[in-house]
């Protein structure tokens, strides 16, 4: 292996590289973190994170400040034009994630928090005006060439300052036109949706103004199909519009366009500040693969939705989760490069099912022929569209005796007691490889190897009982929560992956021994030289 300056270049630092960055750096890797803007934007784009997205946030230690600013909604609907509900998704149904089910917030709270989060690990550094030229994958490690921009009269301009940078891997979380896709030669799969909306931003005046509208809800007019969201963050709100064919999109961003629009809800130049106002195209695509070498893509450098599920952003944060433990185990040899290969094998199928969903909704959403609207609300009324599936992996790293409704399901976060203090379990018991038990006997089978396997892995522990005990593996289930979820999941064992998925289940200490072998086989881990090395590590996020 040739000596490298880092182990990972990541271009691009949007909400998603963030995450990753944090997950590498809590982890001891060190990163080169380049981004072509000099400073942080400070509007908003994406409005949506769910109870996974949340847990994920929770585990790299940005949820401090941030859980204040997010807003937990109960409901989304999509209504027809007299208000009828197609569409009902509850937001107030359980999950297994320990947070609400779905939230709104404005993302420049939310990168500040987590740029906060990744800026405590001194192993990563945050180069902002640093635009990447070239990407060269030599085999064995990666340059990337880079130069200097500064802002000048509002625009990008190269100071001379260039330098070369090497690394064993470089991620592309650069957005949807990527550099790195492009240098890797992937292409994008264009699954066929293509729509252009206006998105305005509004900051009222008087923050708790009332408006009369849903807190949510997507309205299938034909007339003008249009998304509507009061709480974006604590002070914003948003609408979107979609635009018919024939419609200029720079005429219709202007600003007395714009207030026409949102005149139909009493919002005014008087008592509001329209904060942004953009034509997007909403589009489908997906990239061919994530990884090529050693250049892997991330977040909208990997797929674009449409809005319609708000799944964008979470599913780069899902890359991020996914990809930094695979990066960790092979970053710190106990695990081989072909490990990565699993990345694309579990987060493509994912995102490409979430963009068909989108698809599907922004489909609904986007009918703007008078008749097809009405066929469209009777079919609905009268429940003959099939539900929404939201889906979750299927292949890759997991188990393959397991039953599918538990194969990679989220595993269970509840609140625990321990050491006498009361809190979410990934705070008290810490996050990575985990196996949960309701059984106390769980490890008194594991023989040498499969103790050694755990090591390698820096896997923790836990018998989760009613009882308070006095143990190092034990932690009061207080709520009884992980009681039920052992009985749902017909089992008393299940290894946790660190990305919150469930790898297997086992019965009997002897079952979870088997389970082990069976873990360190599909991921190839390299168990006598990791645990020699004592690399084996666990992270714990303090509450």
């Amino acid at each position: 292996m040739t000596d490298v300056d880092v182990d990972v270049i990541q271009v691009g630092y949007g909400p998603a590289g963030q995450v990753l960055a944090a997950y590498l750096g809590q982890r001891g890797h060190s990163v080169a973190v380049l981004e072509r803007w000099p400073e942080t934007y400070r509007l908003p784009r994406a409005g949506h994170l769910d109870h996974e997205a949340m847990r994920i946030l929770q585990s790299i230690g940005a949820m401090e400040t941030f859980r204040l600013q997010a807003i937990p909604l109960p409901d989304y609907n999509l209504v027809n034009a007299d208000g009828e509900v197609l569409i009902h998704f509850d937001w107030d149904s359980p999950n297994p994630s320990g947070w609400k089910s779905d939230y709104f917030m404005f993302q420049p709270e939310l990168e500040e928090a987590v740029d906060e989060a990744v800026r405590r690990h001194p192993s990563v550094n945050i180069d902002l005006g640093w635009e990447v030229s070239t990407v060269v994958d030599r085999g064995d490690h990666v340059e990337v060439h880079v130069r200097r921009l500064e802002r000048i009269d509002g625009k990008l301009v190269p100071t001379g300052e260039e330098k070369t940078i090497t690394a064993r891997y470089v991620v592309g979380a650069d957005g949807a036109n990527s550099l790195v896709r492009t240098q890797a030669g992937i292409e994008w799969e264009d699954l066929g949706f293509q729509e252009q909306w206006l998105v305005t931003d509004i900051e009222p005046h008087d923050p708790d103004m009332e408006i009369d509208m849903q807190d949510t809800a997507q309205i299938c007019d034909p007339k003008r199909p249009t998304s509507a969201f009061r709480w974006l963050g604590r002070h914003t709100a948003r609408w979107e519009f979609m635009l018919h064919k024939g419609e200029d999109p720079e005429q219709m961003r202007q600003d007395e366009n714009v207030w026409s629009l949102l005149s139909k809800w009493k919002v005014t130049p008087e008592n509001s500040t329209l904060m942004r106002k953009t034509v997007y195209t909403f589009r489908s695509l997906i990239a061919s693969t994530f990884r090529k070498g050693r250049m892997l893509l991330l977040g909208d450098a990997a797929h674009l939705m449409p809005p319609f599920m708000g799944q964008g952003l979470c599913s780069g944060m899902r890359d991020a989760a996914n990809l930094a433990w695979k990066l960790d185990l092979v970053l710190s040899g106990r695990a081989p490069d072909a490990l990565l290969d699993s990345y694309t094998v579990e987060r493509r199928p994912h995102a490409r099912k979430l963009i068909e969903a989108s698809m599907h909704l922004g489909r609904v959403i986007c009918t703007a022929d008078p008749d097809e609207a009405a066929a469209r609300d009777a079919a609905f009324l009268a429940g003959e569209v099939p539900p929404v599936v939201f889906p979750w992996l299927e292949e890759g790293i997991l188990d393959g005796g397991m039953s599918t409704d538990v194969l990679g399901r989220l595993g269970l976060q509840a609140r625990v007691v321990r050491g006498g203090v009361d809190g979410l379990a990934d705070d008290l018991l810490g996050t990575g490889w985990t196996v949960l038990s309701g059984r106390k006997d769980f490890l008194d089978d594991l023989d040498e190897r499969q103790q050694s396997i755990a090591r390698a892995l820096g896997m923790q522990r836990v018998h989760l009982s009613q009882a308070v005990l006095d143990s190092e593996v034990s932690a009061n289930d207080i709520d009884a929560e992980y009681v039920r979820w052992f009985r749902r999941l017909g089992a008393p064992i299940v290894v946790v992956r660190p990305d919150f998925y469930v790898f297997g289940t086992a019965h009997t200490s002897a079952e979870l021994g088997a389970l082990l072998e069976r873990l360190a086989d599909r991921v190839g881990l390299f168990v006598d030289a990791a645990t020699a090395a004592g690399t084996g590590r666990s992270v714990v996020v303090t509450p």
